[in-house]
């Protein structure tokens, strides 16, 4: 699907967490025509990328509620999101419908839905698969929890970022199913680099390795964005930082414990590895930088 097939009518839309996934997804929702009205954080700059592309900022969330009825959220995990439908449900605002693409934990969503229920504001979760490329080509997946109804109003926005759409069941029914893809992505990340390790370790050469892995059924997404680079020196080629792969895993790794999977104890080990990373300060740094040296010694 192009990016002149997704445009739908024009609507204004608040957007709250415009970092390194808000902001391929504001430039879309722009080309598609929608009028964007953005919270001001830390991070100024795809801030003002945006607003040279039209879009309206804002300092105060009150204000922004002001402005828009309609409000996408992608934040850093769910107690921001648990904070922000909280200050939306006890001040004034327009907002009647939030579409939240952050990645919650399931028994989080069910009580931000509850919060958001209680100022009569209609709520689904629109947790993304893909990454920062297809953020900005308009490519992502969206995993639907909610309504019928919350579904058919969220699709023609979504449309204008997303080019594979599931609704999945009610709400919690979409954090689930995108713990589960970022188990499966994440995981096969963690195991692309602990190859790695293990190659360097009883010195295979890595070139040599990422051959012939390529021709097997190791192949993966995650191989090609990591080795090649990681071959040259380069260890920056998986763009998702060690902090939100421990918070992801720690999600994760409760819903195991929660419904009795015996894969409790792999995701228990994945989380040990990046919060010990966590632990060294290396929170900032990308997943695949842990292939890194330099890292290492630290």
């Amino acid at each position: 699907m192009t990016k002149a097939q997704k445009k739908s009518a024009a609507a204004k839309v608040g957007f709250i967490g415009v970092g390194l996934m808000g902001s391929g997804m504001v430039s879309c929702l722009q080309m598609a025509g929608h009028e964007t009205h953005l919270l001001i954080h830390k991070n100024r700059s795809p801030i003002e990328k945006a607003c040279k592309n039209g879009a309206i900022s804002y300092d105060n969330i009150c204000d922004l509620a002001d402005n828009v009825e309609i409000l996408f959220l992608c934040l850093p995990s769910s107690e921001e999101v648990v904070e922000i439908a909280r200050k939306l449900t006890t001040a004034p605002s327009k907002i009647t419908f939030v579409i939240d693409c952050t990645t919650n934990s399931p028994d989080s969503v069910v009580n931000i839905n509850k919060i958001f229920s209680y100022g009569n504001i209609e709520y689904l979760e629109a947790p993304l698969t893909g990454g920062v490329t297809q953020a900005a080509e308009g490519q992502l997946g969206a995993i639907l929890g909610g309504t019928e109804d919350a579904v058919k109003k969220a699709l023609p926005l979504l449309r204008s970022c997303c080019s594979q759409m599931s609704h999945v069941g009610p709400i919690g029914m979409g954090a689930k199913t995108k713990l589960v893809s970022n188990f499966l992505a994440l995981g096969t990340a963690t195991l692309v680099v602990e190859a790695f390790h293990i190659a360097k370790k009883i010195g295979i050469d890595w070139q040599s390795f990422y051959d012939l892995a390529c021709r097997g059924s190791g192949h993966s997404m995650s191989l090609d964005r990591i080795a090649p680079r990681a071959i040259e020196g380069n260890y920056e080629g998986y763009v998702f930082s060690i902090s939100n792969t421990a918070k992801d895993f720690r999600y994760i790794h409760k819903l195991f414990l929660e419904e009795d999977l015996e894969l409790a104890n792999l995701s228990k080990w994945i989380l040990t590895q990046y919060e010990s990373a966590e632990e060294k300060g290396l929170g900032n740094s990308l997943l695949s930088q842990r292939l890194d040296p330099r890292i290492l010694e630290r």
